[in-house]
């Protein structure tokens, strides 16, 4: 009985040390997956006065500015700035650079539902790390009111026509 108890313990051992190296190996891959080097320091943030700027800008003369919805496609179809574009963090893949339809544009605005909105920020970084900001010409913007701001303010809006579907 004493050896099966011994037994049991050095499972039980064995158990855990294979639990806590699987929760580290486990860590560090999700880890590197998400992890950035950009510092929060290299993000630019604008206002809503030089948001609304560049989206004139944008209207009039093309290639200024695309805004780039962060939030969830179902949020996106409900509202968003006119001309933006949806796109999550994934949808910037490292491995492959710059995206030229993106290049064109002289301003990457990224907004979110609100300020505090994190991946508002995941994106910023992974843009920046993707190689969309030089040394001399910094595009990637985070525009901190995001859609909340501007939606209050009764600034333009587009809607998807799914999004409409459901009211009538």
């Amino acid at each position: 009985m004493i050896k099966k108890m011994q037994l049991t313990g050095r499972n039980d051992q064995i158990a855990l040390f294979v639990g806590v190296l699987g929760a580290i190996l486990l860590s560090s891959i999700l880890g590197g997956c998400t992890k950035s080097n950009i510092s929060d320091r290299k993000i630019d943030y604008i206002d809503l006065t030089r948001a609304v700027e560049l989206y004139e800008k944008q209207q009039s003369k093309g290639d200024i500015a695309l805004f780039i919805d962060t939030r969830k496609p179902e949020r996106f179809a409900e509202g968003h700035i006119p001309g933006a574009k949806n796109m999550r963090t994934p949808d910037i893949d490292l491995r492959y650079g710059t995206d030229p339809a993106l290049e064109k544009y002289k301003n990457l605005i990224i907004y979110g539902e609100n300020p505090g909105q994190a991946n508002t920020h995941a994106m910023a970084k992974r843009m920046i790390e993707a190689g969309y900001n030089g040394f001399a010409k910094r595009r990637v913007k985070v525009f901190l009111g995001g859609w909340r701001e501007w939606e209050i303010t009764g600034l333009d809006i587009e809607v998807d026509e799914s999004a409409d579907d459901g009211d009538e």
